[in-house]
């Protein structure tokens, strides 16, 4: 079985990573960009951010979220909420409205079109917050309501979806605003711009040399994973989010039944689902972490109930109990631990790819996972109502 025969879009984009860092990086860090924005003066007025998003912007929101804690100089808090909390159960009294251009609210969205992402940015300019969205797309719906626009521009690629390489710049998006916000306020060295874009493409560039044996490894798992129905991922802190990416890719290219969760609740929860021999399970587990402990003891539990298990881990191979398959990231740069969701989940993302491809999977039930062509005649997009759903503002 040759691995060429069963190349497909979602691993060729995972592939182009590399290529796509420094030009995304450019674009992401240009200056004149940022400027607009927010300017030096609002930059100081931001005393706290919500960073929010549908489907995969979300989980940016949320595999980022340290770096903007880290380096943008947030003396308040920062936030990540997931739509629907924010657009109708937040209140005004609970985003800390007050100050001038404060707080941030930056809402992630590739297309710009769901009617979601459009209430957030109207509720946020409603109840007087400073509303950003971060898009791929320069003219939708949603770019009307923003107050300010942050184009990321990524450049096209042929069959680009299911999107990865909009998470990726998205990923890079939140770093750029971060670092901009963190170098303006005094609280990085006066080199934080460069050193960010060195240390972000060095880490990329890094996975250049490994895509091709993780390829491998995960062609040979997804034979024998290919024909499974049920998954767990498991990731702690920001990795929780690069484990919701992905179930989702899984969910987008297989079709299956998924669930995301911490090591500790998979522990209360997830241990008891049955048939565990048919539960494909993913975990995440940094070895910087303060909670790698926990995660090789739910390693071990996984195998112990006979759970097909998946680390994609930083840490060495022989750290990781026998039985497991262990993908091996490569490390962060020094002093830049929190860059491991930038790529943590290209491995999982390149499995996910090769399950459906193999095992005959449809792409969101519809398209070939090798072409892309329509193979499937019907109504599967004829209920979805993320762009017509009713926009309400509750503050």
């Amino acid at each position: 079985m040759n691995k060429n025969d069963f190349r497909n879009p979602l691993g060729d984009q995972v592939f182009s990573l590399p290529e796509l860092v420094d030009e995304q990086l450019e674009r992401c860090f240009d200056m004149e960009k940022l400027n607009n924005v927010f300017s030096m003066a609002e930059i100081f007025d931001g005393r706290k951010v919500i960073m929010t998003g549908c489907g995969d912007s979300y989980t940016a929101a949320g595999a980022m979220k340290n770096v903007m804690v880290n380096c943008a100089g947030i003396f308040g808090s920062v936030e990540v909420l997931d739509p629907m909390q924010f657009t109708r159960f937040t209140t005004k009294e609970q985003v800390g409205i007050g100050e001038p251009n404060s707080p941030f609210v930056i809402v992630i969205s590739a297309s710009g079109g769901s009617a979601r992402i459009a209430e957030m940015l109207e509720k946020a300019n409603t109840i007087g917050a400073f509303s950003i969205l971060m898009t791929n797309k320069a003219e939708s719906r949603s770019t009307a309501v923003a107050n300010r626009v942050y184009f990321l521009d990524t450049p096209k690629m042929k069959n680009d979806t299911p999107g990865l390489r909009s998470y990726f710049a998205s990923l890079l998006g939140i770093i750029a605003l971060s670092v901009r916000m963190g170098h303006v306020k005094g609280v990085l060295p006066p080199t934080a711009v460069s050193d960010w874009k060195k240390a972000v493409s060095d880490y990329v560039h890094s996975y250049g040399d490994a895509f091709e044996e993780m390829s491998d490894q995960m062609f040979e798992l997804a034979k024998t994973w290919k024909d499974f129905e049920r998954f767990d991922f498991i990731g702690d802190d920001v990795q929780l989010f690069s484990a919701l990416f992905g179930m989702e890719k899984f969910y987008e290219c297989c079709g299956v039944l998924a669930n995301y969760d911490d090591s500790e609740d998979w522990g209360h929860i997830d241990y008891f689902i049955k048939n565990p021999e048919t539960v494909g399970t993913v975990i995440m587990a940094d070895k910087n972490s303060p909670s790698f402990d926990r995660v090789i003891e739910t390693v071990v539990a996984a195998l112990s109930i006979g759970r097909p298990t998946l680390v994609v881990t930083n840490a060495n191979k022989e750290d990781i109990p026998e039985g497991a398959n262990v993908v091996k990231l490569p490390d962060t740069p020094k002093g830049y631990d929190e860059l491991i969701t930038l790529m943590d989940y290209a491995p999982v993302s390149l499995l996910a790819g090769y399950c459906a491809a193999l095992g005959g999977k449809k792409y969101f039930n519809t398209f070939d996972p090798l072409t892309l062509e329509k193979v499937v005649e019907g109504e599967s997009f004829k209920y979805v109502t993320t762009g017509s759903s009713k926009i309400e503002i509750h503050i």
